[in-house]
């Protein structure tokens, strides 16, 4: 949930998303749920909070959500729901751009929702006040880091990273799940002492229809 890509194609796309966490924090692998009026996602769940923080209908919608907005927030205990459950919200609305104006996120920690579906990429930005949308080009490369994490020049130097690799790489799904460190560590994988990337899930949207990769991260130290 804290350095997310996402790489156009021909027929659909390829979104793929490190997740920062403590180690020590129990994930669920990839399950189908069941939703409100019968609409199903698969998405890997956060065992102490029940939400997630990736899913996708199995064909064109994905929805990811990144801790923080636009920079680095202070706590305000206690929040009246986990974001992780607004992931789900989103597939329950009749569109992306209906979830978006139509929520009330007051009392809800600060983060940056990343929506991708046949005809729009859209980006919703809480910073614990209002809304901020954004309307990308969903025929460009773009990646994103937490602001809770990742600071303007982390960001940048990542961004350099990854414009670097796509020049000289395939964008494949392989090549992306390395990209993201997968295989290896760099600058895609965080490793501080409480937090780090624990895995990598990249959902890959092919003429109508989507399958997701979970990979979670073996460490080469003990922790």
């Amino acid at each position: 949930m804290c350095t997310v890509s996402f790489i156009p194609k021909h027929s659909g796309y390829i979104l793929t998303s490190n997740r920062d966490e403590s180690p020590k924090r129990k994930t669920f692998s990839p399950q189908q749920k069941l939703l409100k009026g019968g609409i199903k996602v698969t998405a890997p769940i956060d065992a102490e909070k029940g939400g997630t923080w990736i899913a996708t209908d199995g064909a064109y919608k994905t929805a990811c959500i990144m801790n923080g907005g636009f920079v680095k927030h202070k706590r305000e205990l206690p929040y009246r729901k986990s974001r992780g459950q607004i992931v789900f919200e989103a597939f329950e609305a009749d569109s992306f751009w209906g979830f978006i104006k139509e929520s009330n996120f007051h009392n809800i920690e600060p983060f940056t929702l990343v929506l991708v579906d046949d005809e729009n990429l859209l980006v919703l930005v809480w910073d614990g006040k209002e809304k901020r949308i954004q309307e990308l080009d969903n025929s460009k490369s773009h990646l994103w880091s937490s602001s809770t994490l990742y600071n303007d020049e982390a960001h940048l130097e990542k961004l350099k990273y990854f414009e670097g690799f796509l020049k000289n790489n395939q964008s494949t799904a392989e090549n992306l799940l390395r990209l993201h460190g997968v295989e290896a560590d760099n600058l895609f994988v965080l490793d501080l002492p409480h937090v780090k990337t624990v895995s990598t899930t990249q959902v890959i949207v092919k003429n109508g229809e989507s399958d997701l990769i979970y990979r979670e991260k073996v460490f080469s130290h003990e922790q």
